[in-house]
């Protein structure tokens, strides 16, 4: 396969090659059988199913690598030079396999700043037809993965206006959008109308909710599984403690634009009650018991809107069992203006600290190096018993910012570590008095939707065999072993569902791969 368009992508050429090598004795089809490939894949993702309406399925974007050009000629014809001037006549093929009869730049209107949209490469973008109904998806990733002139290959998503909850409580609801209402400081919330411009909701995740119980609230309904009381050793969860667990539930998971009562941060989430007090205090050893009990039922996230004070090393033991097993703990640091409590002390959960309308921190908040993150903590209204809606204050009511955060992160990036969660958490977060990372505010308060952009930028994708985080040789092991027929159409590897691991699905782990 010929592609030399620059130093740059002679570079992108050796590092790809020598990755491969490195690994496996790989020999590179020709273009002639990468063309019959294209025609495989294309077949192929005309059969797949595709989601309705999330990208247009009659044109996909590229952006072509410095000193390459791409082009339609007077008769038609498609061209594919490198900066020699040197012109890729199979490839010209390969596109007319997936229909493609035109292609032009992506810019209607040229920008009035060529010197700035040559620095970031906009002038290098272009709009390219497929034959309608396409998988745009499939042709996309297929494109990619045939020419290293394309730089990036990528489908046109389909939206609309990203509109606020139409929630009627939501405007009092400045943890989430802090509008100056009730004397508060403008912006002093977690950003989250930015965080839903990307989603709202994650209805596959299960977030564990160690703590009171729950009211079956109508703005959680249908969304509450069978659970556990531990104290009882029952299944009743309902909530004991003054609607202490109801309320961190809401937060977290409140049906949002329903146009009912308030908006929770992941609207569809599913919430797995385990109580774990009687009625609102209770041992260290429930709360292992039940975290425990959460993860084997398979939870995926764990809210700990707790303080103990002691730190046993049996509920050590159970945090030690979850993190093994790498489930995110979002814990509050507690309440008492002193040091860190349990479990959030422990390096292995996510220690949240409260914040105030003011962008201030939470008075009571209890400090320390622990401290990892910031969320609104003071006077949050959320769900109260028998359908009823209240205003609470404490970090317990942060915490729960912070989890229906990770839930939506999660949504875009449902493999991400505990440890990357964490990472962005902190880096994305917005400082707060003193200036840099201190024992009180730790990173600062959380911006939900730059968290949110981070996590989906960072997503490597299904080709991320080992869920490592990356794509690289060790995938390739993998994949070279499931390679041939797969048994019960499991293999991972199959990235076209076609029940056969083969020469269809290799350039969409290259193409993953080169894209790091």
């Amino acid at each position: 396969m010929r592609v030399l368009c620059s130093i740059e992508n002679s570079n992108f050429a050796r590092n790809l090659a020598a990755k491969v090598c490195s690994f496996l004795a790989v020999t590179l089809v020709s273009s002639s059988a990468l063309a019959q490939v294209a025609e495989k894949a294309l077949a192929k993702a005309d059969a797949a199913p595709v989601a309705d309406e999330l990208f247009a399925s009659d044109h996909i974007f590229v952006r072509v690598r410095a000193g390459c050009e791409v082009a339609t000629t007077p008769t038609g014809d498609l061209t594919f030079r490198t900066a020699t001037g040197v012109g890729d006549v199979n490839l010209s093929r390969i596109m007319k396999t997936f229909g493609v009869d035109k292609i032009k730049l992506a810019l209607t209107d040229p920008a009035k700043r060529a010197d700035i949209a040559k620095s970031i490469g906009l002038d290098r973008w272009y709009r390219v037809s497929i034959a309608p109904g396409s998988n745009a998806l499939a042709v996309a990733d297929t494109l990619r993965a045939t020419w290293p002139g394309f730089e990036i290959c990528e489908v046109d998503g389909i939206g609309g206006l990203a509109d606020v909850p139409n929630d009627p409580s939501y405007p009092i609801q400045y943890s989430l959008s802090n509008t100056g209402q009730n004397g508060g400081t403008i912006g002093a919330d977690i950003r989250a109308e930015q965080a839903w411009s990307v989603f709202t909701s994650n209805p596959t995740i299960v977030i564990a909710l160690l703590d009171s119980g729950v009211f079956p609230h109508t703005e959680l309904d249908g969304r509450i599984l069978p659970g556990r009381n531990i104290p009882l050793g029952t299944t009743d969860t309902s909530d004991v403690c003054g609607g202490h667990g109801t309320h961190v539930a809401g937060i977290m998971t409140a049906k949002g634009g329903n146009g009912s009562g308030i908006a929770g941060m992941c609207w569809d989430a599913k919430i797995l009650p385990v109580v774990i007090v009687n009625p609102c205090t209770g041992l260290e050893s429930y709360v292992a018991d039940g975290l425990v009990w959460a993860i084997d039922q398979g939870a995926d996230l764990v809210n700990m809107s707790l303080q103990y004070n002691v730190g046993s090393q049996y509920l050590y033991a159970a945090v030690q069992y979850a993190a093994a097993q790498g489930v995110p703990m979002i814990a509050s640091v507690g309440n008492s203006n002193s040091s860190v409590a349990w479990p959030a002390r422990w390096s292995e959960t996510i220690a949240v600290a409260g914040s105030n309308r003011f962008d201030m921190r939470y008075s009571v908040s209890n400090f320390g190096p622990e401290v990892d993150v910031t969320a609104p903590a003071e006077s949050i209204y959320s769900l109260y018993t028998n359908d009823g809606y209240t205003t609470r204050s404490g970090t317990s009511m942060g915490a729960p910012h912070v989890t229906g955060t990770i839930a939506l992160m999660r949504s875009v990036y449902p493999t991400m570590s505990a440890a990357a969660i964490r990472t962005v958490l902190m880096q994305t977060a917005r400082d707060l008095t003193p200036t840099g990372y201190d024992n009180y505010t730790g990173a600062g308060v959380i911006h939900a939707g730059a968290a949110v952009l981070m996590a989906q930028s960072m997503n490597p994708g299904p080709a991320d065999l080992n869920q490592d985080g990356s794509v690289n040789g060790v995938d390739l092991a993998i994949f070279m072993t499931q390679w041939g027929v797969c048994s019960a159409c499991t293999c991972t590897a199959d990235f076209n569902n076609d029940c056969v691991v083969d020469g269809i699905d290799f350039p969409y782990l290259l193409s993953a791969w080169s894209a790091q």
